[in-house]
């Protein structure tokens, strides 16, 4: 049973109803808790600990002390206390709205085990496109039919602005960069995936090297913040060195999956609605999540 339930660590009444509300329609049993110390004192088995910002904040220093992984709710990456939790990596995941459909599919990819493709993010039976890359050349084709693709299915200009520029600076990381910033090949490429439904549009990319690790990505939310918008690209990582400053401020989510050794996917959603009546195109990653998948 414990496979299918999950912990909500809050004093507050209306963050247990929203994250139950969330957890129960994706089949979780929901086990409430106030704080972080009642829990350790009567631990309780489950596939993951949901934490809201007021506990982080006024808890943090037992986080390190609950099983992974901590996925904590109602805050943000502009704060210098949860950048330290997730660097030392007793946090993982990071949902911004609890009320996100997010928090659902993130407890059931830690619950199965299965953490790759884009699919899970989307509604069910959406269609995929795939492509394979190994040259300069085919990343700037695969770029510009990404684009010419999600203009077709709606996206307003802001979103494809957004999004040429991540998927060019994805692929460029995922084929290799070398000191002259040329593209050179690598055996087996890397695997472009895109595709939509009514609401989000969905690219991922990934490489065959499986070298990335959370602390890598979490060093870059905090130089991105430091930075603000000069992005650089880390050419001697293998793969590993992804420039997130210009994709973190121009997705909806971040999800980034590894199988250590064997393969990195960078997930990135983008929303489809349309703008609300202030006319603003909501900007920046509101979720953050790191899946480390060991082979079976």
């Amino acid at each position: 049973m414990s496979a299918r339930r999950a912990i909500c660590v809050s004093r507050d009444e209306g963050v247990r109803r929203v994250v139950g509300g969330a957890l129960e329609a994706a089949g979780f049993e929901v086990h409430n808790t106030p704080t972080i110390a009642a829990l350790l004192e009567h631990p309780v088995e489950a596939v993951a600990v949901i934490v809201d910002k007021a506990t982080r904040q006024a808890e943090g220093e037992l986080l390190p002390k609950l099983p992974k992984p901590v996925i904590i709710v109602g805050d943000d990456l502009d704060d210098d206390g949860l950048i330290t939790l997730m660097l030392e990596a007793p946090v993982s995941h990071v949902v911004k709205d609890p009320e996100d459909r997010d928090l659902g599919i993130t407890s059931e990819k830690l619950a199965s085990g299965d953490v790759f493709g884009l699919e899970k993010y989307l509604a069910a039976s959406v269609e995929v496109n795939e492509r394979v890359l190994a040259t300069d050349t085919d990343k700037r084709h695969a770029v510009d039919e990404v684009c010419a693709w999600a203009e077709a299915v709606g996206a307003r200009r802001p979103v494809l602005h957004r999004l040429r520029g991540v998927v060019d600076e994805l692929l460029m990381n995922a084929l290799r960069t070398s000191a002259q910033g040329d593209v050179r090949s690598i055996p087996g490429g890397a695997i472009l995936r895109f595709a939509n439904d009514d609401a989000m549009l969905a690219i991922s990319v990934s490489d065959r090297y499986g070298t990335l690790r959370q602390h890598d990505v979490v060093e870059h939310v905090r130089r991105a913040r430091v930075e603000r918008g000069r992005p650089q690209i880390d050419t001697e990582s293998g793969g590993a060195g992804l420039g997130l400053y210009l994709v973190l401020a121009n997705v909806a989510s971040l999800v980034v999956n590894v199988m250590p050794g064997e393969q990195t996917e960078v997930v990135c959603l983008f929303d489809l609605a349309k703008p609300t009546k202030r006319g603003a195109v909501t900007s920046g990653v509101r979720s953050l999540h790191v899946f480390h998948r060991t082979a079976s």
